[in-house]
């Protein structure tokens, strides 16, 4: 067999030559909307990648982005790996100082960044003396003090690029996770890992995309990839649409009729705030299936779309170190005469199958594997060609076992038919909106005020957001402190907006295990919403 590097330009290189007339539109953040095609997406890509050469970015550098989900984030998704350098994808609802952190963690050399991302940006650069440009995804550059108009460098370079030898062990590129202490870790991406995972997201068993597909990526493209949907999309020739700014239930709606969309996924927030819009509007008797991640669908949002618009929603299941794609619930072939209800409990509400090539152990406390019973937890380890062996740096090396496994930090159970479930967490993270907050970063800035004593930050279940910090502080006799002025001490201590607790309650004690350590389980019984 022959032995080729399995580098992203194995996914890129049948864009102009096999997919020349698919599309790829971007509704951008004024409502107007952008088309182009595959062919017009390979000659630009190949000017960024001209750029980088020009602009004198070694070969091996991290070059990051700041930006929504948009054509011009799709040609720095190839760009920036076939021209031998390293992706790495900004999360655009961090604060200045988390994105200071991970750009000089990281080692950034340039930035690409949305004209509605420059005032963010200017804050960050006077602490992040490692980057050398700022390029603004815009026809000008005025946004960005010293800043460079990403449209005059693509008009001012060369449309051709000659493919040069990748290693596929090599680099292509980073995205940051939060551990239990909430302080970002990188995980690298290989240009291999990163062609396997394409693959497998474009299967049957995976995202299921096809060149007569048309795929909304729904879910950020600074996310883990936005789960694979962009590699894989270009790699089969999908049409692929994007919706950039803020989500807004409407428009994103008339963006999913219109272009006749197939396939679309997106965090449970998304759908739980689509739903009434749909129900106005039309079914959208295009879409296959929906692709739901980054937490677990409430079964009853699962059961509206079933019910109301006759659609699937299929939850996958991932994590940063997993590049994010491990697993996905689709029922098994003997299921079909299965009712619902059935369905329902066995499958849907499962965090799926394993996709080929991953593979996942449950372990109890003596490290054995515990049985598939539908009742027995254990931790949950996961392995597999796309899974990360380390964090950059070193860093987490304790999440890394010696016989090869990577320790989720969740808690599972293995039912019968070869699915699990995520049954609990073990590390103390809300996951909100599909994004992660630190309770223990949280609770030590609280904890820090003048007149707290004790502060725990548990989650609690939203109807919008999936769940929500709530924060639980004890008071020194005489002090008063208010919500408000916990809220703006948070958000002065470098946590974005979003992030801080929209609810404080104050309790005489935080109860404790027999250890001392704060019980997170009591207060979640005590405040279950």
């Amino acid at each position: 067999m022959m032995d080729m590097p399995l580098s992203t330009w194995m996914l890129f290189n049948g864009a102009a030559s096999h997919h020349s007339r698919s599309e790829i539109v971007s509704r951008l953040p004024d409502g107007s909307l952008h088309r182009y095609t595959y062919s017009d997406f390979s000659v630009r890509a190949k000017r960024l990648m001209n750029v980088f050469d020009q602009l004198g970015v070694p070969v091996g550098a991290k070059v990051a982005t700041l930006a929504w989900n948009s054509y011009r984030h799709l040609e720095a998704y190839f760009a920036v790996p076939c021209a031998g350098r390293v992706l790495h994808t900004l999360n655009v609802r961090l604060s200045p100082e988390e994105l200071a952190f991970v750009i000089n963690d990281a080692e950034d050399s340039v930035v690409l960044v949305d004209p509605d991302f420059a005032g963010l940006m200017s804050q960050v650069l006077p602490m992040t003396p490692g980057v050398r440009h700022v390029v603004v995804l815009s026809e000008t550059a005025d946004a960005v003090e010293g800043g460079l108009a990403y449209e005059t460098l693509l008009a001012n370079a060369g449309a051709d690029f000659e493919q040069p030898e990748i290693d596929e062990w090599s680099p292509a590129g980073i995205c940051y996770t939060s551990g239990t202490t909430g302080r970002p870790k990188g995980v690298v991406y290989s240009h291999r890992s990163t062609f396997l995972h394409a693959l497998a997201c474009s299967s049957m068993a995976g995202i299921a995309i096809g060149p007569a597909d048309c795929v909304l990526p729904q879910v950020p493209m600074f996310h883990a990839n936005a789960w694979g949907m962009p590699y894989a999309g270009v790699a089969v020739g999908s049409k692929l649409v994007f919706y950039a700014g803020a989500f807004a239930p409407e428009p994103f709606a008339d963006l999913l009729l219109g272009e006749r969309v197939t396939v679309t996924g997106a965090v449970p927030t998304v759908w739980i705030s689509l739903a009434d819009t749909l129900a106005r509007k039309a079914r959208p008797e295009h879409l296959r299936h929906i692709v739901c991640g980054g937490s677990q669908p409430p079964k009853a949002l699962i059961e509206r779309y079933r019910r109301d618009f006759d659609l699937k929603i299929i939850q996958a299941w991932g994590m940063t170190e997993t590049s994010p794609l491990a697993s996905i619930s689709w029922p098994q072939e003997w299921m079909r005469d299965l009712d619902e209800a059935e369905l329902s409990t066995r499958v849907r509400g499962q965090a799926g199958l394993p996709l080929p090539g991953i593979e996942i152990a449950i372990r109890g406390d003596d490290g054995a594997d515990v049985a598939f019973d539908g009742e027995s937890m254990g931790a949950l380890y996961v392995r597999g060609p796309w899974v990360a062996d380390s964090y950059l740096h070193g860093q987490g090396a304790e999440s890394f076992t010696k016989d090869g496994w990577f320790n989720t930090g969740d808690v599972a159970i293995g039912s019968p038919d070869g699915y699990f479930v995520i049954a609990d967490r073990t590390k103390d993270l809300i996951k909100s909106g599909g994004e992660w907050i630190s309770s223990v970063d949280m609770e030590a800035a609280i904890m820090a005020m003048p007149g707290v004593v004790e502060a725990a930050v548990i989650a609690i279940p939203d109807d919008r957001w999936v769940e929500r910090p709530l924060a639980c502080v004890v008071l020194a006799g005489g002090a008063e402190v208010t919500t408000e002025e916990i809220r703006a001490h948070l958000q002065g201590s470098g946590f974005a907006t979003w992030q801080v607790p929209d609810r404080v309650e104050r309790v005489d004690e935080i109860p404790k295990t027999a250890v001392g350590k704060f019980d997170k389980k009591v207060l979640r019984g005590r405040f279950p919403q």
